[in-house]
């Protein structure tokens, strides 16, 4: 049975004991040279054409799941028979279908708030960078 060690072994860390700042740094400089790039972890850095394409595609979602909620809004649930077994089935199946009508509607309701929200982000991200390119050029 092994015992516990005192000291971290780990390759950012390496044999010994860190602390505070140390281990910030040491995990920096760990994350900026994993990364291709080398932006480490905590930059900020934003691709305008990955953002719009991103904003593109949740419109696209939010367009499917509305198309997705016509067949529920006509969904009829009649019982097969006049048993209290068929006409509890039907009672059910048309619960189900109204609360998948909520959740849809409520899940494209969110998606459609995220991608505007998105979208002013990205436009005050433009319109900060050409303030910021006019200031330098």
């Amino acid at each position: 049975m092994t015992e516990p060690r005192g000291v971290a072994i780990d390759r950012v860390f390496g044999p010994g004991r860190a602390a505070g700042r140390e281990v910030a740094r040491a995990i920096w400089l760990a994350s900026a040279a994993s990364v291709p790039d080398g932006v480490p972890a905590g930059a900020f850095v934003v691709d305008p054409e990955r953002a719009q394409r991103c904003i593109d595609d949740l419109g696209t979602i939010v367009e499917d799941l509305q198309l997705g909620l016509l067949p529920l809004q006509r969904l009829m649930h009649v019982a097969p028979s006049e048993d209290g077994v068929s006409r509890n089935v039907a009672r059910n199946a048309a619960l189900m279908a109204r609360r998948a009508e909520t959740y849809v509607a409520a899940w494209a309701a969110q998606l459609e708030q995220t991608r505007d929200a998105l979208s002013r982000q990205l436009a005050a991200y433009r319109d900060a960078d050409e303030a910021n390119a006019g200031r330098r050029g």
